[in-house]
């Protein structure tokens, strides 16, 4: 039915008049007071159904065009978040929901374990072609979440491991919300109240500011529980870019030590990045760092639209133990498919690529700002025992970006965050003290002046909180 004349054209109109309506969007547009209440109402309802109210007051509109999104007051804003990384190309990318209006008309939405279409195929195979290059990556499971993709990782490797019940993670990670993924996770908020059953031996990150230092501290630790506990660890899991933990970018040379020594003692190395997949210098952050031969499983998610886990063959679980009624969405296959296409075929990627040079732009514009306004950017300092040494102001690796204004602290972020939001631009804050300004742009979309935009905006902020 996808290939009919008539199908084709009306397809075509629809794009078509998506694209005349977008023109109307040039730019940041303040609310329109005729719409406050729909706002209003929306919110309200929102709070009511959720139990809360949540950080912004934000509904969309369901309109945008690119890096700007128009919301429900008829305001428009420069999205610097997309849904905590998982809106890659934006709002209303022509090319994209093209490809979701095709897949709308296929039989079914959701597709599953038992019964699924060639959209889930597809997806898979999109996915291990693009990491396999020096890896020994064969496998794909899909399934609807990062946390959940987590929760695969963590059951392959403990049965590929016969049952062993430790697993080594790093200070300051983040893996999801499920049970066992808030235990995994280093944020104490996250695993309140819950009863900690699944056994994490934390070593400490990686430093940008003592290299050397960290390294040691870390293969100290790692060396004490391997001794401690014999042949009792399941996998050790490595964000290379921490994400919630405040976007720390681990040197190569620093991960591969720490990834030899778990081979060596028969530990599987899992890659964690659902949220650096596809938005630094290589689709996967552990291409980008020569860490191929390292890869036993990787997880993706958030910008791929549907999450998955990858593996070897060596640690493909026997029958039984993965199922899901859901593995994903038939537009979230077919579109998350069309976003690796069109990151591969672009110019998204290498050491001069689209994510490079908007990194670029951003440490720029960023260290205009530090200098013109030193008061505003103090020593950073951490009230956690790691890491040991201050943090520098400006952080990330290509469509991650941080940074840290008021020494990190969370009472003065917030407020500039809900500055920069009056003022139009929707950005959120990672770290778990010191904390920082986090931005997940639009990468597929936007292009480098938007960025020292959005950034002059940061500068007014910060004006108006003075």
């Amino acid at each position: 039915m996808t290939d009919c004349p008539d199908v084709d054209a009306a397809i075509a109109g629809l794009v078509a008049a998506l694209k005349r309506h977008q023109a109307t969007i040039t730019g940041v547009r303040a609310p329109d007071p005729g719409r406050a209440q729909v706002l209003q109402d929306a919110i309200d309802r929102l709070s009511s159904v959720r139990g809360r109210a949540g950080f912004y007051p934000y509904i969309g509109s369901g309109f945008g065009r690119g890096g700007l999104v128009q919301l429900a007051d008829g305001s428009v804003k420069w999205d610097m978040i997309t849904g905590i990384g998982v809106h890659g190309f934006g709002h209303g990318d022509p090319d994209l929901v093209e490809t979701a209006l095709r897949a709308s008309l296929t039989d079914t939405v959701m597709q599953g374990n038992l019964m699924c279409n060639e959209e889930a195929i597809s997806f898979a195979e999109a996915l291990l072609e693009a990491a396999r290059p020096g890896t020994q990556l064969a496998h794909c499971y899909t399934s609807p979440s990062g946390a959940l993709a987590n929760e695969n990782g963590l059951k392959i490797c403990m049965q590929h491991r016969c049952g062993a019940p430790r697993l080594l993670a790093f200070d300051h990670n983040f893996m999801g919300r499920t049970i066992v993924t808030s235990q995994i996770g280093d944020i104490p908020g996250g695993r309140q109240g819950i009863p900690l059953s699944t056994q994490v031996d934390y070593l400490p990150f990686f430093e940008e500011q003592d290299p050397e230092g960290s390294l040691q501290r870390t293969m100290d630790l790692l060396e004490r529980y391997l001794w401690r506990y014999p042949h009792q660890h399941s996998c050790i899991v490595i964000e290379p870019v921490q994400g919630e933990g405040g976007f720390v970018a681990a040197e190569a040379a620093w991960l591969r030590v720490v990834g030899e020594r778990c081979r060596e003692a028969g530990i599987p190395v899992w890659f964690d990045e659902v949220q650096s997949f596809g938005r630094t210098e290589r689709m996967y952050r552990f291409q980008a760092l020569g860490l191929e031969d390292l890869a036993d499983m990787v997880t993706v998610g958030k910008m791929s639209q549907v999450c998955a886990t990858l593996y070897t063959e060596e640690l493909n679980p026997k029958p039984g133990l993965l199922s899901a009624t859901f593995l994903g969405g038939t537009v979230g296959l077919s579109v998350g498919r069309r976003i690796i296409q069109r990151l591969l075929e672009g110019d998204a990627y290498g050491d001069d690529g689209r994510h490079a040079r908007l990194h670029a732009a951003f440490r720029t514009a960023a260290e205009g700002i530090i200098e013109r306004r030193p008061q505003d950017f103090p020593e950073v300092k951490t009230d956690c025992p790691t890491p040991h040494r201050p943090m520098s102001l400006v952080g990330g690796a290509g469509g991650m970006m941080r940074l840290t204004p008021y020494g990190g602290r969370l009472d003065a972020i917030k407020p500039l965050l809900h500055r920069l939001y009056e003022h139009g631009v929707v950005a959120f804050f990672c770290g778990h003290g010191p904390h920082h300004l986090r931005f997940l742009p639009p990468v597929g979309v936007l292009q480098p002046e938007d960025i020292t935009e959005v950034m002059g905006i940061v500068e007014r902020a910060m004006d108006e909180g003075a």
